[in-house]
């Protein structure tokens, strides 16, 4: 099977649960966003490019809920990953050795499901999966050279977390999510992210 394909059936089972909902769950559904702080942790060959833990990034999700264990919904972000090296880098226009500093910008825009387990009132575990497409953006600096390119990757994420309820329709999320930019021009994007969120709705 291949990435497109795999892609493609992902993104009809999203969008078919989402427009599919029986028209009592959609009346009786309630909308939930979430704000969440993300740190980044790259693999493959983005870890290969930026090799180091990140503490920059956000990620915001808006789901409406289908019952109340089952949400759709939306997820954008900004992950941001750098890394320092010391060596020679490659431009078009020759080599440059000295300190190089290397940018990984990644934004996702990602169709989401999420089951929820448990009760409403209590702390409830939940699994998320997810397909879209990562913006990518790559940066290299040497003194004053510097070099940088982006591609639009199909992409696929997968979660796991726990939402802890608070008074007020107002929560707490704790999650680590993997995310997986398709190969575009023999590069793929691949890296977790750990996020601590604030939700409303729940």
């Amino acid at each position: 099977m291949t990435y497109r394909k795999l892609f493609g059936g992902v993104v009809a089972l999203l969008l078919a649960a989402t427009f599919a909902q029986p028209v009592a769950a959609q009346r009786a559904g309630y909308w939930m966003w979430n704000a969440q702080y993300s740190t980044a942790l790259p693999m493959g060959t983005t870890k290969d490019y930026t090799d180091g833990f990140s503490w920059r990034g956000a990620t915001f999700d808006i789901e409406r809920a289908a019952n109340d264990n089952v949400a759709f919904g939306l997820s954008l972000g900004w992950h941001v990953m750098d890394d320092k090296v010391v060596g020679t880098e490659e431009f078009d226009q020759g080599a440059v050795s000295g300190t190089a500093y290397r940018y990984v910008n990644s934004v996702p825009v990602l169709l989401t499901g999420t089951y929820f387990a448990g009760d409403r009132r209590s702390p409830r575990p939940f699994l998320s999966a997810g397909a879209g497409t990562y913006y990518v953006k790559n940066r290299t600096e040497v003194g004053v050279f510097a070099i940088e390119n982006s591609n639009w990757h199909l992409g696929l994420m997968a979660e796991a977390g726990v939402m802890i309820p608070r008074p007020g329709g107002t929560g707490m999320t704790l999650s680590a999510r993997y995310n997986w930019g398709l190969e575009t021009s023999d590069i793929e994007r691949q890296y977790f992210t750990f996020s601590i969120g604030y939700t409303v709705g729940n």
